[in-house]
């Protein structure tokens, strides 16, 4: 455990802590770099649950749309991705899509929580969220508009309203595990899991047993923001590293002048999007008394990495590693 904290925390009103009819007859392409044919199983009817929801599906889906298109990435290795039909923009977007994104997949609306007009009328029949937020209702997109329409909802790395604050990594495996189910390639998602877990480990070993207390931090506003739940929770339980806001009790928390003069990280991460040297330099204008920042320990966490969850939470974490490796001491 990181030192303990005084004060009382002030919850941020940000999205989920930012940071949240048979078998299929085709299959697949392999995706690049596969050994194993990625073929559809006869497993259905299937039922995953997600945010204490049932969902049955009788095929795999063909018309998938993203709440956050970062998750296209764990469909590609998955070989599914050709199922996507369109996106929605994340919190950090701005409402511009990146250029890389293939011309064929359509941006339903550039709003992370959406209105439930266009994805009525974009008629996915699996709605593939990255926060349960994004199904709010009351006037926006709900759990009962897309069963309107015939469509299921999974929401990634179990960002849920009733989900513990603290999650491990396992919540990554698991969500490869209901997605190679949801599509018919449980084996493809067993041999995705096999290869995430075996990065995670040389990722840890890669640190040599360092300890050290690591702090993420993110600046809004002028105001610096504690960031302490998944996936910065499972991150560093997983490369053994201590987590210094541990016992937050919500995802992301305004840090109060009292709680940052209280703190000691060995490190520290500062969420951006974009410029990551204006990222640092910013913290460092807010908290420039901290023994991490006056050492030169303070290094950047790119949110588009885990923000779509899945593969994109392992690459975050590596990048973690890497960086703690080479942090001075």
């Amino acid at each position: 455990m990181g030192t303990s904290r005084t004060g009382r925390w002030r919850p941020a009103l940000v999205l989920a802590g930012l940071v949240l009819a048979g078998c299929s007859t085709t299959a697949p392409a392999t995706p690049a770099g596969s050994t194993l044919p990625v073929t559809a199983t006869a497993g259905y009817p299937a039922t995953v649950a997600s945010c204490g929801r049932d969902f049955s599906y009788a095929k795999a889906p063909t018309r998938v749309l993203l709440g956050n298109y970062r998750t296209l990435k764990t469909l590609d290795r998955l070989g599914v991705a050709d199922a996507v039909h369109g996106y929605l923009l994340g919190p950090d977007d701005r409402g511009v899509a990146p250029g890389s994104l293939s011309k064929d997949l359509v941006m339903v609306s550039p709003d992370t929580v959406p209105a439930r007009e266009p994805v009525i009328a974009a008629a996915p029949d699996l709605f593939l969220s990255f926060t349960e937020a994004q199904l709010v209702g009351q006037g926006k997109l709900s759990y009962d508009d897309l069963a309107g329409i015939g469509a299921n909802a999974y929401v990634m790395g179990d960002y849920c309203m009733a989900s513990p604050v603290n999650r491990s990594i396992d919540t990554v495996y698991a969500d490869i595990t209901n997605l190679g189910r949801i599509f018919g390639v449980a084996e493809r998602a067993e041999q995705l899991n096999r290869q995430l877990k075996d990065r995670v480990a040389k990722a840890k070993a890669s640190l040599d047993g360092r300890a050290a207390t690591v702090a993420f931090l993110k600046v809004v506003g002028g105001k610096v923001y504690a960031i302490g739940g998944y996936p910065v929770s499972a991150t560093l339980d997983a490369l053994g590293l201590t987590n210094q806001f541990a016992d937050l009790p919500t995802t992301f928390a305004e840090l109060s002048a009292e709680q940052a003069r209280a703190m000691t990280p060995d490190l520290i991460f500062v969420n951006y999007v974009g410029d990551e040297k204006a990222a640092i330099a910013e913290l460092a204008a807010a908290l420039p008394d901290l023994p991490a920042v006056k050492g030169g320990r303070v290094h950047g966490a790119d949110e588009n990495l885990a923000q779509g969850g899945g593969v994109g939470a392992i690459d975050s974490l590596e990048a973690i590693a890497a960086d703690v490796k080479n942090a001075r001491r």
